[in-house]
């Protein structure tokens, strides 16, 4: 078929031309189109076999660039012999296996009475009595624990009081400190244990009270072995902390796969809401395409288009598991939005039946709807998969796996809409031409010809058979098209209403722009666990009673250097002051910090030796010093050379205090990173909560590089196939619109930007362009000659499948504002804004701003009027005709579509025509 096209229109008139051959083609042969697609989904849901789950929250919600991980490999290759099996916790680089218990007082008082730790060591006991069978052995708690010379890493507040409870009434504690009064007497730090102290009045660290304890037991994890067994008794611990009693004190517990675990359980839960949400969109689409005509209803039709949706589910799902890609919590949401997705296009397909003319042929209606929808269609479809391809390049691995599972599946989904719906729609249509029963398929007479009352109410319906009644203008209108032909689209063009419209605008985006000013980055590890499990309590209170002292960051020195040498030691000691001076740690006179460079040298001072040799310095470094039993700790912080005589990496840790926010927390990593990296000496800062703290700083990059590569993306795609290039610009800056109102509102809606919010923004970009695109292109595609009538005319075609597919994937996505994972409820905020304001873009901002950007050009006879202010045509009513009705000339094959929005016969010219 050959055609003339200007710049902007010629991709546009290929695949309306394409879509409408191939419109003609489903229409003969249905039945190929009907059962591939349903065999095709069935072979590749077999995949589904092979499908595989990933939980881990460092692989998936922390950037894979990050620079922690990069530091930690530094750190375990430079500490590589001393591992993280014999060692202080204090110098783990890994958050590892471990469980923990943090006890509080029923009466909410002390915990520090005797009653209540007698029954803490009784807990105590309870744990290190856990025994597992691993391999056919025995192993308890002291065969699995980390240790250090010997003995497992303990808890500091139940060896300050001997493991005795009779000692409570006669032991005063000290705190952050505690030193025991007996012969060899040891310091306790009880930072980490003891939670909501308060001191005697007039002391600064006698503890009167304190309202928790935290117990901690650290686990070997370094070959797979030791991993298994430690994963068996964290099973364990679990269940003595679960079980057991008391009447003085609550316990609540946590090991180091719990989060995995809540990710797991509420993953599960939202895939069982997933049949409800399936019912409550079938019966949705189902009502919203009944008509009061019971021929042109299309009940079923609507149901085959949810169909169609779940077949692309089941498609990429069983895809993604072939290939192996893994499931993970976050796509357990990717069904609710494909349903979403896949009843939009549904609808867009039907409102372009419905404007086709009942007269027509099955095939001559085949042949309009496909070549009206397809651009529509086209256009979202390739938006939406490119925002989800974009997606797929971020850092996060939860966000990229998420990407490629609803990518695939959007591609199925246009898929299965061009084939097995459009057969769909020719049965249908054929059932209709035939003047059939939308439910029972019995023949019926129309209304015009029926007179019983509740023949007509519960039978009647289609075309009248009759001659003259076929002469006039028998409507195909859903009464929401017409409500938006009739009503809202006069409604919303005139002056004061789009003054009124400009003013909400302004008021919106200002709104917006503050919310984007306030935006808090970041998923903390809380909102991993379900609101009610045992983590939730456990994670609660660790935030509540344990932020005072927070993570113990090593500043470590990554090459050789003559440490000897006083200008080397200098430098050493002022990168270690500026991080005690730092706000977000303890300073030098709390002495927590710990530095085996000060001590040594203070060691140096009291056998009276100032200047000392290289050879020196090392000899008594090694031989001497770090054979005394207070100073053995030190030897996991130094690295010596190969042969013994040069230190070739060291390590000193500081403090930090009161990290009660993620802001803290990322401005603590990044100040502690800033200094070592200014540092004269080469140095890195390090600590395993870094892994995590680093998708603080990374998630805004991601989000604004992802974003402005979609929207950038999203402006290509609108050039090259809506044909005008204001329009372009119009969707895009539509698009921006929507985008900053979602993370404004998201911030005001208590949401913070995280990596669960970014996946649910890079769908914001291909839902935004969905409505602003099909507004746009059917504002242009309109031609009536005058822009009031295009708006409402796009308005008219287009009203209704955005109303319904709104709703629609509204209903698709409700369930999980119940769910009790904040995750799920994250993803049900994010959309429910996406949709909301991309609906309130393409309905009343964008048509507006059409109106008053876009000039309209069309064919109009010579003598027509052209609209005037308030965009009513003023002549005749015969000059009035042609907007907004049907022509009904034969084409080729059948009864086809000419321009449905012809003017009056006469002779014609090209005009630009404005409001």
């Amino acid at each position: 078929m050959a055609f003339g096209c200007s710049a902007f229109d010629c991709i546009e008139k290929f695949i309306k031309s394409l879509f409408l051959n191939y419109g003609g083609l489903i229409a003969r042969h249905p039945i190929p189109f009907l059962l591939v697609p349903p065999l095709l989904a069935g072979a590749l849901g077999a995949g589904m076999m092979f499908l595989t789950e990933e939980q881990s929250v460092e692989n998936l919600y922390t950037p894979e660039n990050g620079q922690a991980k990069t530091d930690r490999n530094t750190v375990e290759t430079l500490f590589a012999k001393h591992g993280d099996n014999d060692t202080l916790v204090s110098r783990l680089t890994r958050l590892g296996r471990a469980g923990s218990v943090i006890i509080r007082p029923k009466d909410g008082q002390n915990i520090l009475t005797q009653a209540a730790i007698y029954d803490i060591l009784d807990l105590h006991e309870q744990i290190m009595n856990i025994g597992i069978t691993h391999d056919n052995q025995e192993y308890g708690f002291i065969n699995l624990c980390v240790k250090w010379d010997g003995v497992c890493n303990e808890n500091p507040i139940l060896a300050a009081y001997d493991y005795n409870s009779s000692k409570v009434p006669s032991t005063t504690l000290t705190f952050p400190f505690y030193t025991s009064p007996t012969v060899n007497t040891v310091t306790y730090f009880l930072g980490g244990g003891l939670g909501g102290v308060t001191f005697v009045s007039g002391s600064q660290d006698d503890v009167l009270s304190a309202e928790s304890i935290q117990l901690s037991y650290f686990l070997r994890y370094e070959d797979s072995v030791e991993n298994q067994r430690s994963a068996l008794w964290e099973q364990k611990f679990l269940e003595v902390a679960e079980a057991f009693t008391s009447s003085v004190i609550t316990v609540t517990r946590e090991v180091s796969t719990t989060l995995e675990s809540e990710l797991d359980k509420a993953s599960s839960s939202v895939i069982k809401d997933f049949t409800i949400t399936f019912t409550i969109v079938i019966t949705f689409s189902i009502c919203s395409c009944v008509m009061l005509d019971w021929v042109r209803s299309k009940p079923w039709l609507a149901a085959c288009g949810v169909l169609s949706a779940g077949l692309a589910v089941l498609s990429s799902f069983g895809l993604m598991s072939c290939i192996g890609v893994p499931y993970i919590n976050v796509v357990g949401s990717a069904p609710f939005l494909i349903l979403g997705i896949g009843v939009d296009d549904m609808f867009i397909m039907l409102a372009a039946w419905r404007q086709t003319d009942v007269t027509w042929s099955v095939e001559g209606r085949m042949r309009d709807a496909f070549s009206e929808a397809a651009m529509s269609i086209t256009i979202t479809s390739i938006t939406d998969a490119l925002a989800f391809g974009i997606g797929a390049i971020t850092s996060f691995r939860s966000v990229r796996i998420f990407c490629m599972y609803t990518g695939v599946a959007v591609i199925f989904d246009y898929a299965y809409q061009i084939t097995f719906f459009g057969a769909c729609m020719v049965l249908i249509g054929r059932r209709e031409a035939d003047n059939r029963h939308c439910m029972s398929c019995l023949k019926v007479r129309p209304k015009s010809e029926s007179t019983p009352t509740a023949y007509n109410i519960f039978c009647a319906g289609g075309s009248s058979q009759q001659s003259t009644d076929r002469k006039s203008v028998d409507t195909n209108d859903h009464a929401l098209m017409l409500f938006f032909k009739n009503y809202y689209g006069p409604l919303i063009t005139r002056c004061w209403v789009v003054i009124l419209t400009i003013l909400l605008f302004l008021g919106y985006l200002g709104t917006a722009i503050y919310g984007c000013t306030q935006v808090r980055e970041g998923l903390t590890l809380r909102n991993l666990a379900t609101d009610n499990s045992y983590a939730a309590d456990f994670l609660d209170n660790e935030s509540q009673y344990f932020t005072t002292y927070g993570p113990q960051v090593s500043l470590v020195f990554t090459e050789p250097r003559d440490v000897w040498n006083p200008v080397v030691q200098d430098l050493m000691e002022e990168t270690l002051a500026k991080m005690e001076d730092s706000e977000y740690t303890y300073n030098k006179d709390q002495n927590l910090t710990t530095s085996w460079l000060r001590d040594y040298l203070e060691f140096l001072k009291t056998i009276g030796l100032s200047n000392p040799t290289q050879t020196e310095f090392i000899n008594i470094l090694r031989q001497n010093f770090l054979k005394i039993p207070a100073y053995q700790k030190h030897s996991l912080d130094i690295v010596f050379g190969d042969d013994d005589t040069i230190v070739a990496a060291s390590r000193f840790i500081v403090t930090t205090k009161d990290l009660v926010s993620t802001d803290k927390e990322r401005f603590m990593m990044t100040d502690m990173r800033e200094i070592a990296e200014n540092s004269e000496l080469p140095a890195i800062a390090y600590h395993p909560a870094f892994i995590f703290f680093d998708q603080y700083i990374a998630i805004l990059p991601n989000t604004l590089q992802n974003m402005g590569i979609a929207v950038g993306a999203m402006f290509i795609v609108a050039l090259l196939m809506i044909p005008n290039p204001i329009c372009s610009v119009m969707v895009t800056l539509s698009v921006a619109s929507i985008v900053t109102g979602v993370v404004g509102f998201m911030t005001l809606w208590q949401v913070n930007l995280d990596s669960i919010a970014m996946t649910s923004l890079i769908l914001c970009i291909g839902f935004s362009v969905d409505f602003s695109a099909h507004i746009s292109y059917a504002y242009i595609a309109a031609n009536t000659g005058c822009r009031r009538d295009s708006v409402i005319y796009a308005l008219y075609s287009l009203g209704m499948p955005i109303v319904q597919g709104s709703l629609s994937t509204l209903l698709g996505v409700v369930v999980l504002a119940f769910t009790d994972s904040y995750i799920f409820r994250t993803f049900f905020k994010t959309m429910f804004l996406v949709i909301s304001l991309g609906a309130l873009h393409g309905l009343l901002f964008l048509p507006v701003f059409l109106l008053l950007t876009v000039p309209v050009k069309s064919r109009i006879v010579e003598d027509s009027v052209p609209c005037n202010i308030s965009g009513v045509y003023s002549g005749t009513p015969s000059q009035k005709l042609g907007v907004l009705h049907y022509s009904q000339h034969p084409r080729s094959r059948g009864l086809e579509p000419t321009n449905r929005f012809a003017e009056t016969a006469g002779p014609q010219r090209e005009r630009t025509a404005f409001w």
